[in-house]
Formats: structure tokens, C-alpha cells, sequence
């Protein structure tokens, strides 16, 4: 029964990787290079142009991967203040989406903040005037425990 099980879990997440793999080849253009706006997230290597996509545009359905989407615009704030050197109290925030999510504090620390910061490490241009002027705005109202609900 393990070994079944063990089976349809490595079977589906295969199958997740492969159709982020595929359905990043879309149409988007710009800053997004061609990026079609679904289905990034779920890939094994997340591209750059998908990553930049949804944390300008919202981590949503399938690219939420199961997670509320206005969490993981909480989780990428955080993130992103830490990858462009901003001051920010992100045990404070993470002890606060605790509370307002549920979910332990690893949770939230390993598969939220710090998987959003290695997203954005890799980067070279995450950190923009645009995201840099949101994060200065956002991040005290997350540090005083008010959490967007932009989804």
C-alpha cells in the first residue's frame, strides 16, 4: 500500500512539473518575455519572467499552489524586503500570520518566506523602483499586523 501510494505521489508530482514546464511558453510579452501568466509556479526550475509575473500580478489558482493567494502575497513582501536589504522585522510578521493563517511558524518561514527569498535572489533585477516603493509601503502595515486581501 506504501509503495502505491509513494507511486501517485512521485506520479503527480511529475505530472505538476512537467505542465508548469510546458505552459510557460504563452504569449505574455514585456517584462515577462513570453510567459503566458499560468502555470509557472508548478514548474521543477521556476523561470524568472513567471516568478516576476505572479508577485506583480498575484499568486493565484493553480500558481498559489494550494496556498491562500493573499498569503502568498504576505510571504513574498517579506521576502522581498529582505532581498532588497530593507529593514524588516520578519519574525514579528511571521509570528502574526501565524496567528492570522494558522500554520506554524517553520511553515510559514521555510515554505513561504525563505521560498519566496530564493525566488528572489536569483533575480538580478528583482529589486525595481516599483517593488522597492510598494515594499516601503506595505511592510509597516504587515509589521502592525494588517495583511492585504488583494485576492
Amino acid at each position: 500500500m506504501k509503495k502505491v501510494a509513494l507511486s501517485a505521489i512521485v506520479l503527480f508530482m511529475v505530472g505538476c512539473a512537467s505542465t508548469g514546464a510546458t505552459s510557460i511558453h504563452g504569449t505574455t510579452k514585456g517584462e515577462y518575455g513570453n510567459y503566458s501568466g499560468k502555470g509557472g509556479m508548478t514548474a521543477y526550475h521556476i523561470d524568472d519572467n513567471a516568478y516576476k509575473y505572479h508577485y506583480d500580478n498575484g499568486f493565484t489558482g493553480v500558481d498559489a499552489m494550494g496556498w491562500d493567494s493573499n498569503l502568498q502575497y504576505a510571504w513574498s513582501r517579506t521576502a522581498g524586503a529582505k532581498t532588497c536589504g530593507m529593514t524588516v522585522d520578519s519574525k514579528k510578521i511571521v509570528s502574526l500570520l501565524t496567528k492570522k493563517y494558522g500554520y506554524s511558524e517553520l511553515v510559514h518561514e521555510i515554505n513561504g518566506v525563505e521560498f519566496h527569498f530564493l525566488q528572489q535572489s536569483k533575480i538580478k533585477d528583482f529589486c525595481n523602483e516599483q517593488r522597492v516603493t510598494e515594499l516601503k509601503q506595505i511592510i509597516p502595515q504587515m509589521t502592525n499586523g494588517q495583511f492585504a486581501k488583494k485576492f
